[in-house]
């Protein structure tokens, strides 16, 4: 590929850089990985694993996704590999050995919010947060597909955020940036880039960081990553971490290719099977104490318990209450139960799962609830092949035969697709037109 304009003079002085490999690297097609969802376990068709993440694999060959039920299903999710160390970056941390309150505070589309919701304690709450009101649909319909239930969505700027003083144990700041890590993948990318368009997403993210660390408890983890390769978005921003007493994570394990340094790692794609990508944890100081100014936002979230909830429903196992919100009603965990007063002054975009609302008595089950983990054993299933799998996607009507009206989860491969209701006659699909198969 052609490089920008002084870019390859920009980055040279990169550690760990070696540019006659980095050039050749760019010449070859990246690699294709997927991340399978934990909490839908199926058969993996895995060519061989990522090395840092759990669930994360390499395909030789990229499938056609959009024609795979089961990625429609949540059972797995497209990701880069290297931005998959976050997983690593996390158990090192800890944050599946006890409950914690995160925040993903640049969530959109969600590839990062998935991992952390697959990776803290059962018990913790994550708030995935888009603050671009375009990007917050698709951030949405990822977190619904991958179906965990302590999974709170907002569109707030991270000065909003920053008015929770000293409330997350865990911040991800996975920060807008100049993209370079992205060339291979995205040739927009590198149409854009310039040293000027450098500067302006250092200075960007400086003020992201300033507006929203209040929000860190003191002796709290910040993780910073970008997929820039330029110093000014990486490894100053963390040294001013660091000058200022925030220490860098250590004892994260070693990887091959990875290059390691006490203000982060570093990811070039002629070094890993990857694309390039720079992460770094930083313990807040104990003694960080300092209270945001407020912004005076205030939002309108009024949820209260709700009167009639379908207990009938939901799986015995799960400890869910249910409350109204905006007409419709939501399962709330403990955990989200116990975070709620405070959420209610972001601007909510959903809270939990939702369930599905009252219709002249008739519950009207949400897509949402189908695709949890949530719904009763006892609610009917109906199993179909691929062509049909297709067909429902698409929103068209289908043919099967059941002996049971009323509501039932079209499921392929036993992986929930959504809602149907059997009526006399005819099957209603009542899968989301928002997401329906154009292909």
């Amino acid at each position: 590929m052609r490089f920008p304009d002084q870019f390859l003079a920009h980055i040279r002085v990169n550690p760990g850089f070696d540019e006659a490999a980095f050039i050749q690297a760019h010449e070859e097609p990246a690699s294709i990985s997927i991340r399978y969802n934990p909490f839908k376990p199926m058969s993996r068709l895995c060519d061989y694993p990522v090395p840092w993440s759990q669930y994360g694999c390499y395909l030789q060959e990229r499938p056609t996704f959009a024609l795979d039920p089961l990625f429609h299903a949540g059972a797995y999710y497209v990701q880069e590999a290297s931005s998959m160390f976050l997983e690593t970056i996390l158990k090192t941390i800890g944050v599946h050995q006890q409950p914690q309150r995160i925040l993903d505070l640049c969530a959109a589309p969600g590839g990062k919010s998935t991992l952390i919701a697959s990776t803290m304690h059962p018990d913790s709450v994550l708030f995935s947060n888009e603050v671009i009101k375009s990007r917050v649909p698709a951030l949405k319909e990822n977190l619904t597909k991958w179906g965990a239930p302590n999974v709170i969505i907002t569109q707030n700027d991270a000065a909003d955020y920053g008015a929770m003083d000293a409330f997350f144990d865990v911040m991800v700041v996975d920060a807008p940036c100049s993209g370079s890590g992205m060339f291979r993948k995205d040739a927009h990318a590198a149409d854009e880039w310039s040293v000027e368009n450098v500067m302006h997403c250092s200075r960007r993210q400086q003020r992201i960081l300033q507006d929203s660390i209040p929000a860190l408890k003191p002796g709290g983890w910040l993780i910073y990553a970008t997929c820039s390769y330029s110093q000014e978005e990486n490894e100053h921003i963390v040294a001013s971490l660091i000058d200022h007493g925030w220490n860098p994570l250590s004892g994260v394990p070693e990887y091959p290719g990875v290059y390691t340094s006490s203000s982060g790692f570093r990811f070039y794609p002629d070094k890993v099977n990857g694309e390039g990508f720079y992460i770094a944890a930083l313990q807040k100081p104990i003694d960080d104490i300092h209270k945001s100014q407020s912004t005076g936002r205030m939002y309108k979230n009024t949820c209260t318990p709700a009167l009639q909830f379908p207990t009938e429903w939901i799986a015995p196992h799960y400890a869910i209450a249910g409350y109204e919100w905006r007409n419709a009603l939501y399962g709330f965990s403990p955990a989200i139960q116990a975070v709620l007063p405070y959420a209610e002054q972001l601007n909510l975009q959903q809270i939990g799962i939702p369930i599905g609302e009252y219709k002249r008595d008739d519950l009207i089950p949400d897509h949402a609830f189908a695709m949890s983990t949530l719904v009763h054993a006892d609610i009917q299933r109906i199993e179909v092949d691929l062509e049909t799998a297709l067909h429902f996607l698409r929103k068209n009507t289908i043919h099967i035969e059941t002996p049971h009206p009323g509501w039932a989860l079209i499921t392929f491969k036993q992986m929930a697709l959504g809602w149907v209701k059997v009526i006399p006659g005819r099957i209603n699909n009542y899968y989301p037109t928002e997401w329906r198969l154009r292909k």
